[in-house]
This record gives structure tokens, sequence and C-alpha cells, in this order.
């Protein structure tokens, strides 16, 4: 089994946390467990030491995507092959995560997504934030010629390639659709599993409407940006 680390982004998680890594450690026994805490401002700091898990506290808020690189820095820098970034929320199942692991283990994917829109339409999704998605889908559909149905979900697993490619490229802020361009860019293999998304132990979501707005026009951004660069080249073995 190749080293595994599960990557935790937490923002005031202290309610969540205790039963999702206790949840984590049933379902994927294998793999250690880091906790990246985004300067929150609950228990989750005097938390941290108790869960048995490693974990890195950022002296101040930098936003999902940038939590998320420091993440796979510490993996890169310690050794680790694959990593999962699963959300300190509660939302992603941890049963789910081996639809994860599946394709990068034997080798059909660089990077796998877990979506809640693969082969089912979940009745829970409000309906702006469902044509929210679709709308932002079927730019980045049209833009990496990629059938992308979950574009802000935020359930991943990074092989090999994708790790030591993001650990200096991983976009910063509010980070999926962005990273689906960049990766595409890259010729890096990604593909979507079917995952059963869950109600949040706490708090909500963070990609409000206005955010997934700003994200359509800075992904429109990238589109001419993006094409401009070089790519960086990661290697494959």
């Amino acid at each position: 089994m190749k080293r595994t680390l599960i990557v935790i982004p937490a923002f005031n998680e202290a309610q969540s946390l205790p039963q999702l890594i206790g949840a984590v450690r049933q379902h994927v026994p294998h793999a250690d467990i880091l906790v990246v805490d985004d300067a929150s401002t609950d228990a989750t700091a005097a938390l941290l030491p108790r869960l048995g898990v490693r974990w890195i506290r950022l002296s101040q808020r930098l936003g999902t995507g940038s939590v998320v690189r420091t993440g796979l820095r510490w993996a890169a820098a310690h050794g680790y092959e694959i990593v999962v970034r699963i959300d300190g929320d509660g939302q992603h199942p941890p049963e789910h995560i081996h639809r994860l692991l599946d394709p990068l283990l034997c080798g059909s994917a660089d990077v796998v997504i877990g979506s809640r829109y693969v082969g089912k339409e979940p009745v829970d999704t409000p309906r702006l934030r469902r044509f929210l998605h679709l709308l932002l889908g079927e730019v980045l559909t049209l833009i990496t010629q990629r059938l992308v149905t979950d574009p802000t979900s935020g359930f991943w697993a990074f092989g090999e390639n994708a790790l030591h490619l993001l650990v200096d490229h991983h976009p910063s802020g509010y980070p999926e659709p962005e990273l689906l361009l960049f990766l595409s860019r890259n010729g890096l293999r990604v593909i979507e599993v079917s995952v059963q998304m869950r109600t949040r132990i706490t708090g909500r979501t963070s990609l409000t409407p206005q955010r997934t707005w700003s994200a359509i026009a800075r992904l429109l951004l990238h589109l001419v940006v993006v094409p401009l660069r070089s790519t960086v080249g990661a290697s494959r073995d």
C-alpha cells in the first residue's frame, strides 16, 4: 500500500473534528492524518493536541487553497505518495475515501474527485447553488474537454504526479475551478467518482453565490492567462 496522508483543512471545526477523525481511522486505518488549522477562532487550537493526529496551525487565515497547499508540501516533505483532501465539516463521507483511492492505486488516474452529481441528482442542493454548479461545470467542461459535474467539490485525492506538481502551484483562495483548469493544462489525468455528500455536522458552505460568481469571473480570466503560460511538466513513471 502506498503511503497515504489524509489532509483535513479546518476553520472553526472543533465540534466536527473528533467524529470525523474517528470515522477516517475506521475506514482508512493505514493512512496518516494531518489537520491544517486555518487560524480558527473557536476551540480547534486547544483540541488539536488531543486528537492524536499530526497538525499544523496557521498564524493567520489564508483560505482553503493555501491550506491545502500547506498540507501537500508537508506530505511531499515527509515522503507520502498519495494525499486525500477531506473537509473538516463532516460533509465528505470517510467510507467513500476508498472510491477515490482505487483509481490512483491501479494507475488509471493522477487525480480523483468525489462528485455528488455523477449518476444522480442530490435532492438537498438548493436550486440557485445547483444552477451555479451547472454553469461553472459547463464552462469547465468546454475549456478542459472533459466532463466536469461537480466543479466545487472539496473531496479530492492526489497521486504522486499531482502531488509533486501542486506543492508549488496549487491555487490559493477558493481553488477548485482554477485547479481543474491548471491540471488540464498540464496534462494530468483527472476523473470523477460518485460519492454521497452528507449534511455538515456544523457550519455552512463558504462558497456563497457571490463567491461562485467571483470564481466564474476568475476562471474566465484564467482562460486567457493559463494557455499563455508554459506547462509545468510533472513527470510520470
